[in-house]
């Protein structure tokens, strides 16, 4: 009995001796950036080849195994070269420092105003323990070897440029970025109208009597000038007054505003009728105000008046009034208005021979078809002054009517007859023709008959 208690408590320690020797062992990898130190979180850990996971925010990984071998652990994360290491089996923690990639930065420069490359430009890259200078070469660029996920600053400095400045995130690939410069000589001139502060576009700039170009629709030049030097700045645009003034361009003056004045520029009005011919005595109104009348040759002359859009009435006893609007844009605008001779109402009558009336008769005024007479046979119309009408009337089954009609200015037209004549009917004239040669066809058939009739009578007699 004590035997077997021996071999009992034999076995139980060779069961947890055994045990105690195929316990698993924790291994945990810390994954940090080898420049900062920082944590990688997602890196992917391998282990012989396996695919095992992602490491956690903290950038750590857990690996359990038997403790038995040695591990081939590799991590691998976008942006970085692959870690590697052989671990040795017992050991239950390990930092893999992880290196960024080698990457190419790429910069490009461009001149803002004419898209040239800036060929000599100083280019300087900076990060966290390290500074790279270069210059551009003649097509404009500059290639700077750099590191994955890093962010760098960039400080660009060109002859006749202004300063560039920036930050550049360099991620996981290579970059090219591109920066447009200033040219230190740039300067702006902005033109506005007085009245409303509108942007006056097309002005012509000249400095030192130079032309240097002519401002756009936001009223804008911008051209190179050098600084430090004294300039004559002349701002002129038809219909305003020239601008022009002497001063200095230093190097902290980028823009020169410029308010002009809108001058008096004047307009011509020619005023005719409808034939053309120019009529004296025409009154030219602006808001209700006689501002010139004109003269024996149709013409006014508005000298006061600056460019601008204005709305105009010319008026003249016996003629209509006309309105309209005249856009001044420089000097010596000439604008012609015509005016329609006054009109006065005209009603005709349409009747026949028998002064029967005639409703529904087409009414032409020269030509033109102006309406239909009503159940009376009347038709009202206008006609203007001093013009002459042909005034035709037709209707179905009747002769066109013509008159001739002219009503001197300030006469009151009375109102006007047109009679008719009935046409022909041929249907009628034919079928009546046709009745009659039927009737003298009957006539000549009886005579006929009647003749044959009676010598029959006079044999019999005889007998």
């Amino acid at each position: 009995m004590y035997r077997y208690r021996i071999r009992f408590l034999l076995s139980l320690l060779c069961i947890i001796i055994f045990c105690s020797a195929v316990q698993a062992t924790i291994l945990q990898i810390n994954v940090q950036d080898s420049l900062d130190n920082s944590s990688i979180s997602h890196a992917t850990v391998f282990l012989d080849g396996a695919d095992l996971g992602r490491t956690n925010n903290n950038g750590q990984f857990v690996i359990s195994h038997s403790g038995l071998n040695d591990l081939n652990i590799i991590v691998s994360q976008t942006g970085y070269d692959d870690w590697s290491k052989i671990v040795i089996k017992n050991e239950t923690s390990v930092i893999a420092y992880m290196n960024r990639k080698s990457l190419t930065l790429n910069v490009k420069l461009f001149d803002s105003d004419t898209i040239q490359p800036v060929y000599g430009a100083t280019i300087n890259l900076s990060a966290e323990n390290f500074t790279q200078t270069k210059q551009s070469d003649i097509t404009g660029s500059a290639t700077f070897g750099v590191q994955a996920t890093t962010l760098y600053s960039i400080y660009i400095t060109a002859s006749n440029y202004q300063p560039r400045s920036g930050m550049i995130d360099v991620e996981t690939e290579n970059k090219d970025v591109q920066y447009w410069l200033i040219s230190g000589n740039r300067f702006s001139f902005a033109v506005k109208d007085k009245d409303g502060m509108v942007p006056v576009p097309d002005a012509e700039i000249r400095v030192d009597s130079v032309l240097m170009g002519k401002t756009d629709a936001n009223g804008i030049l911008i051209t190179p000038i050098a600084r430090g030097k004294y300039y004559t700045l002349q701002i002129k645009k038809d219909g305003y007054e020239t601008f022009s003034v002497s001063r200095m361009i230093s190097d902290t003056d980028a823009l020169f505003e410029t308010i002009l004045t809108k001058s008096p520029v004047g307009a011509f009005i020619y005023v005719s009728d409808v034939s053309k011919s120019p009529l004296s005595g025409a009154d030219i109104r602006m808001n209700g105000t006689i501002v010139a009348t004109t003269n024996q040759y149709g013409r006014a002359n508005l000298p006061d008046l600056i460019s601008g859009t204005y709305t105009i009435d010319v008026q003249k006893a016996g003629y209509g009034t006309t309105t309209t609007q005249i856009n001044i844009t420089k000097s010596g605008n000439d604008f012609t208005v015509e005016l329609p001779f006054e009109s006065a109402p005209l009603t005709i009558y349409i009747q026949d021979k028998d002064q029967k009336i005639i409703p529904n008769a087409n009414i032409l005024l020269n030509g033109a078809v102006a309406g239909t007479s009503d159940t009376h046979g009347q038709f009202t119309t206008t006609l203007n002054y001093n013009t002459p009408y042909n005034i035709t009337a037709t209707r179905d089954g009747y002769y066109p009517g013509v008159v001739q009609k002219q009503f001197p200015l300030g006469t009151t037209p009375s109102p006007l007859t047109i009679t008719l004549e009935k046409t022909t009917d041929w249907s009628l004239v034919t079928l009546i023709g046709v009745g009659v040669i039927i009737v003298l066809c009957l006539f000549a058939v009886i005579r006929i008959f009647s003749r044959r009739k009676r010598r029959h009578i006079i044999k019999k007699n005889e007998l």
